[in-house]
This record gives structure tokens, sequence and C-alpha cells, in this order.
């Protein structure tokens, strides 16, 4: 019998994985079944696990950047370092959320079906909103006020929502919009199938190719200049903002879900991922200069009056800095992507650990590590100490919580789709048979 999430084999009878202590039973009909469901890609696993748990770092590095003030409780100083590390980490994390969704979206499918993963989505994404999001408002907003004003005091709030499971909200209409356009795919399907049938077949040639094209330059190529430049127009007028904007992260997800398919690409990223890292360090260095020195500011600080280039340019701007963005987020999905498979492609138990847990520390780590940076405002030590400290204990609380309370739970299946028994002092049962 073969284990759905490490791929081991198991002698007949045993109700855990030997390798990994995961249920052999539990979301499998027969040993056909789990052996075909047994392919796994755990450095993308790992990769998309990682990139929740960043999360925490974000939001812990929020009070020392510059410009927050607005919308989120500073402690009076800014840090370089801190806002060097917030800006590099937010240029890539959320569309390689969103590309990643769409791959193990079409991963899902492909061993399934559409209804399957309409069911999977709505459960095990729906379900942490409906509990989450009042918590949220429970905990969010009464934690803002007091970072913003040293006051105490409890209170329920919906303002803010759906503060950090906005991403959450964004899948739930992907799921929504593949379940309504679907039945007018097979429609298209249909109607291109009349057209063969009725001597008009040159017009279903001409609308698959013209399908085809557009894919393949779009999605396929090893470098997605057509993607970039579309995405660039979307993205411009929420100035990147893809809170506000789900057909952009629609798009990233597209690109994921295309991405399942194209093996080669696959393979040409674990081979060639430190050239995109590279180049996407590249990008992000011109940004980060370009989008320092101000320079539409700068222009406008000029005389623009008759001066079309200046006005001209001073226009543009904005687009550019947009494109280099997206470049780099681009550059460094596919470079994290190549690197994960290539060096973390197969089952590690820590690894698989730390996947795990990410989904639940996503969902719960926004209000303590809101409260214990806040908490340490008036500390008089070095603000990059505070946010390491914030990291920290989030992190140590988040894994606890889950490991404890949640792994070996219903609430663990939910997450995470399977049981993981409950492990004492380096004991695993199975059935018939005790090691140790």
């Amino acid at each position: 019998m073969y284990c759905t999430e490490c791929g081991k084999e198991n002698p007949e009878g045993f109700e855990t994985c030997r390798a990994c202590g995961t249920s052999l039973s539990i979301f499998a009909d027969s040993a056909a079944e789990i052996q075909k469901t047994s392919i796994r890609y755990h450095g993308l696993d790992a990769l998309r696990g990682f990139a929740m748990i960043l999360g925490i770092v974000l939001h812990a590095a929020l009070p020392y950047i510059p410009n927050v003030e607005a919308f989120w409780p500073t402690d009076g100083r800014s840090s370089h370092v801190i806002n060097a590390i917030f800006q590099f980490i937010h240029v890539w994390r959320m569309p390689l959320f969103f590309i990643l969704a769409g791959f193990f979206a079409n991963l899902l499918i492909s061993k399934k079906s559409w209804k399957f993963w309409w069911g999977n989505r709505l459960l095990r994404i729906g379900l942490p909103i409906a509990v989450f999001s009042p918590l949220m408002s429970l905990t969010v907003p009464w934690i803002f006020k007091y970072g913003a004003t040293g006051e105490f005091y409890f209170f329920y709030s919906e303002e803010g929502q759906p503060f950090h499971l906005w991403f959450l909200w964004h899948l739930l209409i992907f799921v929504v919009c593949t379940a309504v356009l679907t039945p007018v795919y097979v429609l298209g399907v249909g109607a291109l199938n009349g057209l063969d049938r009725i001597g008009l077949g040159f017009i279903g040639n001409i609308l698959r190719r013209s399908k085809s094209l557009v894919s393949r330059a779009m999605f396929r190529p090893r470098f997605p200049l057509v993607f970039i430049l579309l995405c660039t127009v979307i993205n411009l007028p929420t100035e990147g903002r893809l809170i506000v904007n789900p057909i952009a992260g629609g798009l990233y997800f597209v690109l994921g879900y295309s991405l399942y398919g194209n093996t080669s690409l696959v393979t040409f990223l674990k081979a060639q991922w430190r050239y995109y890292f590279f180049l996407g360090l590249v990008g992000f260095t011109l940004f980060l200069v370009l989008e320092s020195r101000n320079i539409v500011n700068d222009i406008y600080s000029t005389k623009l009056d008759g001066n079309e280039y200046l006005r001209t340019m001073s226009e543009s701007i904005p687009a550019i800095l947009m494109f280099i963005k997206i470049v780099c987020a681009v550059l460094f999905s596919y470079a994290f992507i190549g690197l994960s498979e290539k060096r973390f492609g197969s089952y590690n138990a820590k690894l698989r650990f730390v996947s795990d847990s990410a989904y639940w520390m996503y969902l719960i780590h926004l209000p303590i590590v809101t409260f214990i940076t806040f908490l340490m405002f008036k500390w008089p030590i070095p603000i990059e100490i505070k946010f390491l400290l914030a990291i920290a204990a989030t992190s140590i609380i988040c894994l606890g919580s889950y490991k404890y309370l949640v792994r070996s739970t219903f609430i663990g299946i939910l997450l995470n789709g399977k049981r993981h028994p409950f492990k004492a002092a380096g004991l695993q049962l199975h059935k018939g048979r005790r090691s140790h």
C-alpha cells in the first residue's frame, strides 16, 4: 500500500505510513487509488508554506518602515534594513501565492475533476473564512487601537475586513468564476464541433489555432513578456495592489495553471533558477533606486509648462516602475519554483511539518504578531531586535498551537486534507506492531 503523502510503500494492514505517519485509509478507497495520487511536488509544497509563513515577517516589519502611519501603527522609528527586507518579500510573495494556487488547482483537477476541485476549495477555503473572519473582527481592531493610542480595551468591529484573509476571498472568486465559465467553455467547444459538421471546420481551426497561439505567447515562454505587459496594464489602475484587483491575481493564477502542464519549463527552471534570481535582483535594485529617488515628483518640481517631453515622461514613469516590479515578481517566482523543486523535491519530514503548519499560521498570525510588536513600542531596545523578537515569538506560538492543538484533530484534516496521528515520546504505533 502506497502513502499519499510521501509515496512510500507499506505492508498490508498498516493504518499509518511507516515513513511519515500519515493515515493510509482516510482519503483513498484502494491501494490503486493511493498509488495514483502518491506523486507530490514536495518542493512546491514547501515553497507555498514558506511564502505563507513570510506573512509573519511582513507584518512584523510594517511598524518599522516609512510612510505607513495612515493605516498601520508605527514605532516612530524606521529601519532601512527592515524596509529593504519588507520590499524584497513584498514584490514577489503574493504573485507567487497566486501562481502556486493555479499550479496546484490544475494538478488537482487533472487527478480528480473540476467538480472535485470546486467542492474541495469551497470546504478548505470557505469554511476557514467563515470561522476566522469573525475572530479577526474580534481581535484585530482593538489591537490596532492599542497600537495607535496605547489605550487597552476590547471591542468588536468589521472595519478592515477581510484583513489578511483577502487572498482566500480571491481564490473563492476564482472558484465561482470557473464554475460559471466552464459550461460556457463546453458550449463553445460544442459550437466548434458543430462548425466541423456543417462544413465550416476551417473557422473552428482558425479559432483553435488562435487560442493556442495566445496561450503559447502569454503563459508558456521562459520569459513571458506578453503576460508581463498585460499584467502591467491591468495593475496600473490599482497601483499594483492585488488586494483590490482580483483580475491581476487571476492572471497570475492562470500563469500557474499553465505551468503545471509545461513540464519542459519546470525542468528548465530547476536547471537555471540562479539566472532568474540574479536578473530578479538586478531588476529589484533598479526598482528600489527609481522609487526611492521619487522621480515623478522630481520631474513635476521642474517647470512642465510648455515642456511636452517632461510631461510625457512624468506620465510614463509609473508604468515603467510597475513593469519593472512585475518583471521582478515573475523572475523571483520562477527562480524560487525552480530552486524548491531542485533542492527540496523529495520527501522531508521536517519540511513537511512546516508546510503543513503554514496554513494554520497564516490564518492566526495577524493578531499575535501585531499585539507583540505594539507591546514592544516603548521598549528601549533597537528596533531590529524588536523585529526579530516579534518574528520568533509569533512563530513559536503558531507552531506550538499547530503541533499540540491542530495537527492531530479534525482542524488539521480540514486545513491539510489528511490526519496526522499524535506522536508522543518518539513512539509510533501501527496496527499489530510497535516501532521505536
